[in-house]
């Protein structure tokens, strides 16, 4: 009885075996004359049948391959109705290459083959991805980057940029730790850059991790140290915590490294023209901190827009003063001389302006340019602008 029943048993194994042979078979010949709704019918019994997970390495990723295969011809056919029956295609495909270049000795003999269909796969990612930020659905674009990145990492060719684009759209999909997990991945695999630094800076933040965010800016500010972001995330932790003078002094640090950096002088400037900044606050070095930073970067536009900015601001209270005055001579006389030195500020001002709004034309630039022209009755430039 005993070996009756082992007969009985190896039988059965047989029977399945040839089960999840001839649906394979099946496929590849479905596949071949063109029948991709069969084949994918078969491939599918092939891989999800009761034999298939005791078939050899080898046998499994043949069929894992010809199912990658039979999906990347139904998603570039043009049978539409075709596609809707397999919606999820670009994943199956995915996952099926992916569970094929596991056996290292199918990957060796079809490498050039695997390698070519795992270029389109990639690249569909990324395309489907970048078509999502353009609609800013960043949460959806990031796992299609990312999987892009994998797939791309297992092969050994450069994943490093479809990587950085998965964190860059988790940032902005306000995933901090998703965010943080793959730029921390990137750092600790070699990956430099002034930017990466910046974006670990700003999960960090975002996440309360004040101290680890800071580690991060002095970190990146060793390898970068005339970064603009970095720079300003550090002057405005110090500011934060009320310590302006130690945002000073850092930036007066590094500026005597490299004094004609147009970062620093704008960082410097930004801290002095800022008026919260009790005993710092200092409109006349901001000015020419500002100055400064254009005369070695003449198209820095943030410069510029700062340094406007702060004359419209200083010429404010003057204007401000005068209109506040009554109708008395002495008054009228006061009121002439205020009003004289605030548009003197804002003449200052106006070119910066100008050059950002020609630059990069805004709605809010215009609406500060509008009233500086009206201000200096200035008419028909305020009635070109509308």
């Amino acid at each position: 009885m005993k070996k009756l029943m082992i007969l009985l048993a190896v039988l059965l194994t047989a029977n399945v075996m040839i089960g999840q042979d001839k649906d394979y078979q099946n496929a590849v010949v479905q596949n071949r004359n063109g029948y991709y709704e069969r084949a994918m019918q078969s491939i599918e019994k092939s891989v999800n049948h009761e034999g298939f997970t005791g078939q050899k390495p080898y046998k499994q990723a043949k069929a894992w391959f010809q199912r990658a295969v039979i999906y990347q011809n139904i998603l570039q056919s043009d049978d539409e109705e075709l596609k809707a029956k397999a919606p999820d295609a670009l994943n199956i495909i995915y996952e099926s290459l992916t569970n094929c270049m596991k056996n290292q000795e199918f990957l060796e003999e079809n490498k050039q083959d695997i390698f070519q269909r795992v270029a389109i796969v990639i690249d569909r990612f990324s395309e489907q991805a970048y078509e999502l930020t353009k609609n800013k659905q960043f949460g959806e674009a990031a796992p299609l980057y990312k999987k892009a990145s994998d797939i791309a990492k297992s092969l050994g060719v450069p994943y490093e940029e479809l990587l950085y684009n998965a964190g860059l759209s988790s940032l902005l999909a306000q995933d901090y730790p998703t965010a943080l997990a793959y730029y921390t991945e990137l750092k600790d695999n070699g990956v430099e850059s002034a930017d990466l630094y910046h974006h670990l800076v700003m999960c960090h933040n975002a996440m309360g991790n004040e101290e680890q965010a800071m580690a991060m800016v002095n970190a990146g500010l060793e390898k970068f140290p005339g970064d603009a972001n970095l720079i300003l995330e550090k002057v405005n932790a110090y500011l934060k915590e009320g310590k302006g003078a130690e945002a000073v002094e850092d930036l007066n640090k590094l500026r005597e490294l490299d004094p004609e950096n147009a970062n620093l002088l704008f960082a410097l400037g930004t801290v002095y023209g800022n008026s919260d900044n009790e005993g710092i606050y200092d409109p006349e070095k901001a000015v020419a901190f500002y100055e400064d930073a254009l005369r070695v970067k003449p198209d820095y536009l943030d410069a510029a827009n700062n340094l406007g900015g702060l004359y419209a601001k200083m010429a404010f209270p003057y204007i401000k003063q005068a209109n506040e005055l009554g109708i008395s001579p002495e008054e009228q006389k006061e009121h002439d001389r205020l009003i004289e030195q605030g548009n003197a500020l804002l003449e200052k001002g106006l070119p910066y302006l100008k050059q950002v709004y020609d630059a990069q034309p805004s709605d809010d630039v215009k609406a500060v340019l509008k009233s500086i022209y009206v201000q200096l009755k200035m008419y028909d430039e305020a009635k070109a602008l509308n």
